[in-house]
């Protein structure tokens, strides 16, 4: 809470309506026939205090700290449908994977992720913050960036704290429904697609696929392979538990579907105000695409420079995401408030590929192709239920006191990957037949993974206003305390074609090599006990346990003198506790002696300060500076010897157990210029300095083995850009096209890495010996090709465009809203190899709503309309590519 709120920085309520209009309601202009019609316009734009456009200006205006408000408002406008894809328009931000944002060109590691200012916890295995598409826009209210580090922000902080804001009580009766249709033009292709369960159209696996409680049980006793008593009759019962009912099946593909059901109401009473707020949503779509994949650069196979292994093939995914929402609130006196937030987000990915595969080592054209197919199917989902309290205690001298408690649970169930290689037989050039490939060391892999994050955070904050001649001045002091745990586990195996009877290999379909008949014949095994048909390959570590805690105490100081200069500042202190703990395979003993458990642990206490100092000029033009200092801590994962996949290179990531934070020291400088008729424009600078910066690294891959990256801590870094950012009408040019606008921002900037590699000083950097550790190697010097270079995920410049037309009479509204960012490294290039880089992709896309009266609304949208390919280059080879179509959504809602 902030009791301070200038009148000089005040707008009229005719300002608020202007705002609004520009950014997407639809309010009727001054030429509307009935005054009793405008009345009820305007009344409807306060109905979301922090979503609607006026209110996020003002926000942004009134804020001591550089930040970035996006509203509900103006998401609707651009029809993006989560958190992840609304926050791309933000200035300086970028998306990675369609999940995580890249705060100022810094990877997602360096930014924060809140839940109505409450921390959360992550069902990505890769990643050590939530990934931001599993929050459907429907459910937020506002969505805040705050780039400049304050005492009661979390001090691991690099680009900027990202603030979920979701939909609070409403101010009346709330009854809104809304159902839309989509349809995307790469899905005019057939797809390919399996069985599956009962209950995928709901998003979850109805058991078909989880890890049979044979293989538990056998795990658990001698192992999948059993020991010299082991029968066939009982790995014929072990093959058999599993689903082979996988085909794949080339069809059609569905359309996409999606609806959504709120309900409010807001009731006064003697008792004081209740409010109540319910709210589902449903989303069912299909994508068909084309990818391309590559690893092992060399020239293997090639003159020059080719990648030893190169998929090419078809890619068919099904996503299903529901949401629920329950809030409930009082009120009594306008001075204290409680309210409840209860939220489920469920999110389903299921993905079928069927690739062409060249293998420089065994691909013969004309002779010998390969085919892989492998299926991923992941549910990802959170739980969260949230507390808090504001109270004002006016007789008390305005002394203010807001509390909150929250527990959040997150979970990620991937049960029954599996990942197959065929062989295509051919003689003089014709096809003959197929078959699994035809090596003894090959696998059929099945893997099972599950990931449990918990959540329990809770805190406080108090303070006082004071007044005097030509100054107000309010102190701030509170305490933000969090306790996270973390299980994961990760259960693999292969199933070997060296043991399967090479008659029986034969075939182009899983459900036919697999069948009952095959799997229970005795011929179908090489062995007559059927030994060595399976593959254990779980490793140790490949199952963790992993917690933190934090405790922190911050004091704030927001002074501000004459209505010309604000000075607001203060520090805060953070006590962190982290441990991670790997297993042995299979088993509940510890991978780790009690002094190599403790080495890794991270324990650090420090105190972080922040200054920021607020020049305004006048009523629409000020000046912002900040200084501050920050960390980042490594996540539960990044001190982690074991390997995780990485889901867009598909590269083998793992951690540095001597990993440690990095420090930064952050500097700010904004002008901001806030006009009357709701124009506004702002150009920022900002600079940041990275001790010990958290980078990646390649580790070239043995033979046809995946690649792999290091985790690792760089030597320093820095980065430095500006921002610009501007909305404007075009009344300047005529009175008439004030209901045309155009808004942006655009965002340069330049970093820099020193990774700390010298072998001629004759000491090992801290960079050189996690690297020489993770290789077992002597010298890393001829192991990376630039010692000096950009950071990771990095885009030099971001560009936002949006142009927007609401009709006169409020009936129409329509945005043209383009999107683009600079090439980023996405994997550091190798001995001698250039850096791979994500190329530029231009987004364009068209939105348009029509209000046939004022309660229901019909959108369209198409999204991607240049058609471009999404792909990371590395010597001018496609590392990764995949075709993206255009897609054509349409909604209806209808709000009682």
């Amino acid at each position: 809470m902030n009791s301070f709120n200038p009148s000089k920085l005040g707008r009229s309520k005719l300002n608020y309506a202007v705002v609004a209009a520009l950014l997407g309601l639809s309010i009727n202009s001054a030429q509307a026939q009935e005054s009793d019609q405008e009345i009820e316009e305007v009344v409807a734009v306060g109905q979301r205090l922090k979503g609607s456009a006026g209110a996020v200006l003002q926000e942004r205006q009134n804020q001591a700290f550089v930040a970035d408000i996006m509203g509900a408002d103006q998401i609707s406008r651009t029809g993006d449908g989560d958190a992840a894809a609304a926050l791309r328009r933000v200035t300086g931000l970028t998306l990675v994977d369609g999940k995580f944002i890249y705060v100022r060109g810094l990877g997602e590691r360096y930014s924060s992720t809140q839940l109505n200012g409450m921390y959360v916890p992550s069902p990505d295995p890769t990643r050590s913050v939530v990934p931001l598409d599993l929050f459907p826009s429907d459910i937020i209210e506002s969505l805040s960036v705050q780039k400049s580090f304050s005492p009661d922000m979390p001090a691991h902080f690099g680009g900027g704290n990202v603030n979920i804001r979701t939909k609070s009580i409403p101010s009346d009766f709330l009854f809104k429904i809304d159902v839309g249709t989509s349809y995307d033009t790469s899905n005019s292709e057939t797809g390919y697609f399996y069985e599956g369960g009962d209950d995928d159209w709901m998003g979850r696996d109805d058991g078909t696929r989880a890890l049979p409680q044979e293989f538990i049980d056998a795990f658990a006793a001698d192992g999948i392979e059993g020991n010299l008593d082991t029968t066939l009759e009982q790995r014929q019962a072990l093959m058999s538990s599993l689903d082979w009912n996988i085909g794949p099946t080339e069809k059609d593909v569905p359309l996409g579907m999606d609806f959504s059901v709120a309900l409010g109401d807001r009731f006064e009473s003697d008792l004081g105000t209740f409010g109540v707020l319910a709210a589902v949503s449903y989303e069912n779509e299909w994508e068909v695409s084309q990818e391309q994949n590559g690893t092992n650069l060399g020239s293997l196979g090639c003159e020059d420079k080719c990648f030893a292994q190169y998929y090419d093939g078809t890619s068919t995914e099904q996503s299903v995401r529901w949401s629920g929402t329950l809030n409930l609130g009082y009120e009594f006196n306008s001075n204290h408030k409680v309210e409840l937030t209860n939220i489920a987000l469920h999110d389903m990915r299921d993905r079928v590929r069927d690739r062409n595969f060249y293998d420089a080592n065994e691909s013969e054209e004309g002779t010998r192709e390969l085919r892989r197919v492998d299926v991923v199917y992941e549910e990802r989902e959170m739980f969260s239920s949230q507390l808090k309290g504001t109270h004002n205690f006016i007789e008390y001298n305005n002394l203010f006191v807001d509390w909150y408690a929250g527990t959040s649970r997150a979970n990620r169930d991937a049960p029954g990957m599996v990942d197959a290689i065929f062989q295509k037989n051919y003689s003089d050039g014709v096809f003959e037949s197929e078959q699994l490939q035809d090596v003894s060391a090959t696998n059929l892999s099945r893997e099972f993974q599950t990931l449990h994050d918990k959540v329990d955070t809770w805190g406080w904050n108090m303070g006082m206003p004071f007044y005097g001649d030509g100054y107000e001045l309010e102190l701030k002091a509170g305490g933000d305390f969090s306790e996270k745990s973390r299980d994961a586990s990760n259960t693999r195996f292969g199933i070997t074609h060296r043991g399967i009877a090479d008659e029986f290999s034969y075939g182009s379909r899983l459900d036919e090599i697999f069948a009952d008949d095959n799997i229970n014949n005795d011929d179908f095994y090489t062995s007559a006990t059927g030994s060595g048909i399976f593959d254990d390959r779980t490793a140790d570590g490949d199952s963790y346990t992993a917690a933190n805690k934090l405790d922190a105490y911050y004091f704030m100081a927001d002074y501000f003198l004459d209505n010309t200069w604000r000075f607001t500042g203060g520090v805060r202190w953070e006590d962190f506790a982290q441990v991670s703990v790997p297993f042995k395979a299979h088993s509940n003993e510890f991978d780790a002696t009690t002094d190599e458990i403790t080495e890794v642990a991270i324990k650090d206490d420090d105190f972080f300060p922040s200054l920021a100092v607020t020049y305004i000029m006048d009523e629409e033009m000020q000046f912002r500076l900040n200084l501050s200092e920050t960390t980042i801590r490594p996540d539960m994962r990044d001190v982690s010897s074991s390997y995780y996949v990485d889901p867009l290179t598909e590269f083998l990531v793992r951690g540095s157990p001597s990993l440690q934070s990095s420090k930064l020291k952050n500097i700010d400088f904004r002008f901001e210029w806030y006009m009357q008729s709701g124009n506004n424009f702002s150009v920022a600078l900002f600079h940041k300095d990275i001790e010990n910066p958290i980078e990646m690294v390649e580790l070239a891959g043995v033979g046809g083995a995946a690649p792999q990256l290091l985790t690792a801590n760089a030597e320093s870094g820095e980065l430095t850009g500006i921002e610009l950012d501007f909305l404007s009408d075009f009344s300047f040019i005529d009175s008439s096209l004030a209901n045309i606008f155009v808004s942006g921002n655009l965002t340069l900037s330049d970093s820099s890495v020193n990774l700390g590699i010298d072998d001629s000083d004759g000491v090992d950097s801290l960079f050189e010996q996690q690297l020489k550790d993770a290789l077992e190697a002597d010298s890393v010097s001829n192991i990376v090709t630039n010692n000096e270079r950009r950071l990771v995920g990095h885009s030099e410049w971001v560009t936002n465009l949006q142009m927007g037309y609401d009709s006169d009479d409020g009936f129409h509204s329509t945005s043209l809203v383009y999107n683009v960012f600079g090439p980023r490294i996405i994997v550091p290039g190798t001995r001698g190899n250039e850096d791979a880089e994500e190329q530029s992709f231009h987004s364009l896309d068209l939105v348009y709503s029509y209000f046939p009266n004022f309660s229901s609304k019909v959108k369209f949208k198409v999204e991607n309309i240049l058609g471009q390919d999404k792909e990371i280059e590395q010597e001018g080879l496609s590392l990764w590519k995949k075709e993206e179509g255009t897609k054509f959504s349409i909604a209806y809602s209808y709000e009682f």
